[in-house]
């Protein structure tokens, strides 16, 4: 980059290193301190200068997706001024999104106003490489179910787990001197493709030999793929008789130390044998 003699950003006179030394980007005094604070950056695409926490200019305009008949459909991203929440129109309650003929242009996660696309900037970036399950009621109300699905959370002893849940029951488990291992690998048949991950496994938590497996379960009842997965899961843990202690994002997640002080509590739980399912689960 050559040596400039104006800032790029105010045009101020290009502050001296050691008073005799242009910096190469051309930065004034007092936006060089900016940079060192981390508040400006440098776009890495059009070398733009702009805040550290908003998104450059350049990456505001139209992508481009294409479709199974190779058909070219543009979706714009708003910006973020775009993405101020709605007041007067439709509803928000218990993370249910409410869209009806006043309100289209929703953002289907938060609610905030996405310019007539499914989500707005913010939600954009931040589920674009996950995985989202919705629960879509009449449809109009879309409620988003485990947006912490597939997420990324380090837990105190160093393990990376998928939702806040899994990270509390980690802690609860560490700070309770309990070993234990995450989605250790359950093989259940002689195919090595025969396996399951229970989420948690408590190595001869009672006694020798006498392992406890648990299991978060932390989709919605209502969701196709969480119904599917329980029911092939269970009946496999009932044919081995795996001792399973069953959790709940619904009903533990909001106290799950006192839950986990119950359901692990070696006076209640009862060997080779799935504790505390629900009804649901034993009506296969």
């Amino acid at each position: 980059m050559a040596i400039r003699s104006k800032c790029p950003i105010c045009g101020e006179d290009t502050f001296l290193v050691y008073g005799k030394y242009p910096r190469k980007d051309g930065l004034c005094k007092e936006h060089s301190q900016q940079l060192f604070a981390g508040e400006i950056k440098q776009c890495d695409k059009c070398d733009k200068w702009h805040k550290s926490d908003e998104i450059c200019e350049c990456q505001k305009k139209e992508r481009t997706f294409w479709g199974k008949k190779d058909k070219e459909k543009k979706i714009r991203v708003p910006d973020e001024e775009e993405t101020s929440a709605i007041v007067d129109n439709g509803e928000e309650r218990n993370n249910v999104i409410v869209i009806n003929e006043d309100n289209k242009s929703k953002c289907i996660t938060c609610g905030k106003d996405a310019k007539g696309l499914l989500f707005c900037v913010s939600c954009y970036h931040k589920y674009s490489k996950k995985e989202l399950l919705f629960k879509i009621t009449n449809c109009s109300s879309v409620e988003l179910l485990d947006e912490d699905y597939e997420g990324r959370y380090t837990c105190k002893d160093g393990h990376i787990v998928k939702s806040k849940s899994e990270r509390d029951i980690d802690n609860y488990l560490f700070d309770h001197d309990i070993p234990h291992a995450y989605e250790k690998v359950l093989p259940y048949g002689p195919n090595s493709k025969e396996i399951l991950h229970p989420d948690f496994y408590l190595p001869h938590y009672l006694g020798l030999n006498k392992h406890v497996y648990i299991e978060h379960w932390g989709y919605n009842e209502n969701n196709i793929q969480y119904t599917k997965t329980k029911k092939f899961k269970m009946p496999i843990y009932e044919k081995l008789g795996i001792t399973l202690v069953c959790t709940y994002e619904k009903d533990d997640a909001g106290n799950i130390d006192a839950i986990l002080e119950q359901k692990l509590n070696k006076q209640f739980l009862k060997e080779n044998e799935i504790n505390f399912a629900t009804v649901n689960d034993t009506q296969r």
